[in-house]
C-alpha cells in the first residue's frame, strides 16, 4: 500500500480533529490565546514568529511550547521589542538575519487588520510572500499561511485549507519527496489540500505507538497506524 492509497482513506473533518487534537503547535496556539485574549494581537504574533521559526536551537513542538509560554507573559502591544528579546533568548542562531526578517514582517503587520484575510488564505499567501521577498512556494512561507489558518481556527472560524497553497518541504516531508510536482500531483489524486497533507505527515511522523493507541476513535486509529507504517518504513530504509 503506498502514500496514495492510504491518504485516500482520510477525509477531511478528519484531518482538522486530527490537529485539533494531536499537533502539539496547534495546542500551544491554542493555550496562547487563552492567555493573551485578544485576536488581533494574537495573529500577529503567531505570524511573525512562523517568519522566524528555521534553524532553530530546540525541536519544532518545544520551540513553539517556549514561544507560547514567553508571549502568554509578554503579550502588551510592544511586539517588536518583545521579539527582540525572545530572540536573543531562544531564537539565536542566525540572529542577523531574524531581526532582518522581523523588520520586514512587522513593518507591514503593525497596523494590519488580519482578519481580511480569513477568506481567502491565497492572498495571505501572495502577499506574505511579497512583503519577504520570497516564492509563493517557499517553506517558511507556506508554513506562516498553515499558522495563520490555525490561529483562525482558534480565535473561531472553520478553516479548510485551500487546494493551491504548497506544502513546506522540511525535515520530514523531505524523506518522502522533495519533488514539488509530487506533491502536487498527489493532492490532487488524494483530494486533501496539501497543507492537511502535511498535518496528517508532520505529526503522525512524531507520535509513538503509546499516544496512537490512546486515539479513541478506532477508525481513525487505524488508518493513523497504517500512515505510520508506511512512513516509519520510509525513514528506516
Amino acid at each position: 500500500m503506498d502514500l496514495k492509497d492510504i491518504l485516500s482513506k482520510f477525509n477531511v473533518e478528519e484531518i482538522l480533529y486530527f490537529e485539533e487534537n494531536y499537533d502539539l503547535q496547534y495546542k500551544y496556539l491554542k493555550l496562547l490565546y487563552k492567555n493573551i485574549k485578544n485576536q488581533n494581537l494574537f495573529l500577529k504574533i503567531i505570524i511573525i514568529n512562523s517568519l522566524l521559526a528555521f534553524q532553530l536551537s530546540y525541536k519544532g513542538e518545544k520551540f513553539w511550547k517556549i514561544f507560547s509560554i514567553y508571549f502568554s507573559k509578554h503579550n502588551n502591544d510592544d511586539i517588536y521589542d518583545n521579539f527582540l528579546s525572545f530572540i536573543n533568548l531562544y531564537n539565536k542562531r542566525y540572529k542577523e538575519i531574524k531581526i532582518k526578517r522581523l523588520n520586514r514582517i512587522y513593518n507591514w503587520i503593525k497596523n494590519k487588520d488580519l482578519l481580511i484575510y480569513k477568506d481567502d488564505l491565497v492572498k495571505f499567501n501572495l502577499e506574505i510572500a511579497e512583503v519577504m521577498g520570497q516564492n509563493i512556494y517557499d517553506k517558511t512561507i507556506v508554513f506562516s499561511t498553515k499558522i495563520y489558518g490555525y490561529g483562525l481556527r482558534i480565535i473561531g472560524y472553520k478553516i479548510i485549507f485551500p487546494f493551491e497553497i504548497f506544502i513546506p518541504i522540511d525535515n520530514r516531508i523531505g524523506k518522502i519527496s522533495k519533488d514539488r510536482n509530487y506533491w502536487i500531483r498527489l493532492s490532487k489524486e488524494v483530494n486533501i489540500p496539501l497543507l492537511h497533507i502535511d498535518s496528517l505527515v508532520w505529526i503522525t511522523m512524531g507520535l509513538d505507538n503509546d499516544k496512537i493507541e490512546r486515539i479513541r476513535n478506532e477508525e481513525l486509529k487505524n488508518k493513523i497506524k497504517l500512515l505510520k507504517n508506511y512512513l516509519n518504513n520510509i525513514v528506516n530504509n
